[in-house]
């Protein structure tokens, strides 16, 4: 049984009439011992649940989920206790307004939280925007290349989670420059290559990139994942970054 918690709107209506269900699902009371994952789902697009229902469902099976479309609502349920045990900013909205709430999820992540800005954030973020946003938290990531190509774990920086995430897979993303080499935990190796139908196959010639990028941020930790085509390893990984890939 799948256990939901509906979406918040607003701040104050938890219940109410803008409340909606994440995925259809058999719905159960929710349990204390269950964690919770919350979703700021502000520049929020009604084809993402289609689109990721594969790690949202399987987040489902292990977790309570929150979703806010709105700023306040976002606060509040940064503010519950017990905390989240993972944030998902699902697009790209805190790159371009509501500082307030991009401080909130940095203070969360300083105090010991995990974020992680997947979904609809790599395909919709402006290249200017990514560089002064992450530079809050104190990194240095800025807009890398952007290709298909195979990329390689690191398993230095998937710690325990490593023997169960894919060594290598295949993914088109928008890949980050910047980020050290203990918080690259999938990038390129000397043997990636593009992999395009159309263009010509070339060497990939940084290899300092990010795909996904994973660093720890005060206490806490602040991922990155730049996969626009929802690939297997990926959902993988995002499990594995919010503690859940058991």
């Amino acid at each position: 049984m799948i256990h939901l918690i509906p979406l918040i709107e607003g701040l104050n209506n938890t219940r109410g009439n803008n409340c909606y269900p994440l995925h259809t699902a058999t719905m159960s009371a929710p349990t204390e011992s269950r964690p919770r994952v919350v979703c700021i789902s502000l520049s929020y697009e009604p084809y993402l649940d289609d689109t990721y229902a594969g790690i949202f469902g399987r987040i489902l099976q292990k977790a309570n989920m929150q979703r806010a479309k709105k700023p306040a609502g976002a606060l509040g349920l940064l503010q519950q206790d017990p905390l989240p045990a993972a944030v998902l900013l699902t697009d790209q909205a805190l790159t371009e307004e509501s500082p307030d709430v991009w401080d909130a999820v940095l203070a969360y992540v300083r105090q010991g939280g995990t974020a992680v800005a997947m979904g609809h954030f790599s395909s919709f973020v402006k290249p200017d925007n990514i560089r002064p946003f992450f530079a809050k938290a104190g990194l240095d990531w800025d807009r890398g290349d952007y290709h298909r190509t195979t990329v390689t774990l690191n398993p230095q920086t998937a710690g325990g989670a490593a023997a169960r995430l894919p060594a290598q897979y295949s993914q088109k993303a928008l890949f980050l420059k910047g980020v050290h080499p203990t918080a690259v935990l999938y990038g390129p190796s000397e043997t990636s290559v593009t992999e395009s139908p159309v263009f010509p196959t070339e060497k990939v010639a940084d290899l300092t990139q990010a795909a996904i990028a994973f660093a720890p941020v005060g206490n806490g930790r602040l991922g990155y994942v730049g996969d626009v085509n929802v690939e297997q390893g990926t959902d993988d990984a995002i499990l594995a970054m919010c503690g859940l890939l058991v």
